[in-house]
């Protein structure tokens, strides 16, 4: 293939991409055929499928890279951080200010939260390392690993459809600080400490952004 047809073939795979993420951002995805995708991507229905065998597929792909791109930014946000509890509060405020810097990501996150709950998915690995962490040390005290992932994803999932509804900085900022002292409280950890880490990991990971050591979506608030 010749080098003109690749790079064709990669504008035409971005176009489809792109056109996917923005209609699943506004529908749920039963809502969206194939037909709208193409006509919103430009491209032929045939072209669809040199690159995606269903629907499914493409909205694999989606999910996919958007969920490895938030932990890719969880990762930085915890980097040398060793407290469980720190660590939790700092990756849910790492999912709402994702949610302030790219409203159309984070909707679609919001409408495709199937089939990622599971704690063997790749994707929860450093979630249910961090809950069993937490309750090897004392620091949790769910019943299991399982339970506590599952409450961890409920909090976070509904804190960003919040968000999505609001995509403000200063109201996000608001919305973490709650939700992580409240998620830290349902996890067993005692006394202030829960609203004194949330304060902490809102300030630094929703206001000020400070784990973005990459550059920020397109269209990033500051």
């Amino acid at each position: 293939m010749s080098s003109k047809r690749i790079e064709r073939a990669q504008q035409t795979r971005a176009a489809l991409v792109a056109a996917g993420r923005r209609l699943f951002c506004e529908r749920p995805v039963d809502a969206v055929a194939i037909d709208d995708i193409v006509q919103a991507a430009e491209v032929s229905k045939g072209s669809f499928y040199n690159h995606f065998p269903d629907r499914d597929a493409l909205v694999r792909e989606i999910t996919a890279e958007i969920r490895a791109d938030v932990e890719r930014a969880v990762a930085r946000a915890n980097a040398g951080v060793a407290d469980p509890a720190r660590r939790m509060a700092r990756a849910v405020c790492v999912y709402l200010r994702y949610a302030v810097d790219d409203p159309e990501r984070a909707g679609v996150l919001v409408r495709m939260h199937s089939g990622h709950t599971s704690i063997s998915t790749p994707l929860n690995k450093g979630l249910v390392d961090d809950i069993a962490d937490g309750l090897a040390q004392g620091r949790f005290m769910v019943a299991t690993t399982e339970s506590g992932v599952l409450f961890v994803l409920g909090i976070a999932q509904l804190a960003l459809i919040r968000v999505t509804q609001e995509p403000t900085a200063p109201f996000a900022v608001s919305l973490a600080q709650q939700m992580c002292a409240l998620l830290l409280r349902g996890l067993g950890v005692p006394g202030a400490e829960p609203e004194a880490i949330a304060a902490q990991a809102a300030d630094e990971i929703v206001r000020q952004g400070v784990f973005q050591d990459a550059p920020t979506p397109k269209g990033a608030a500051h």
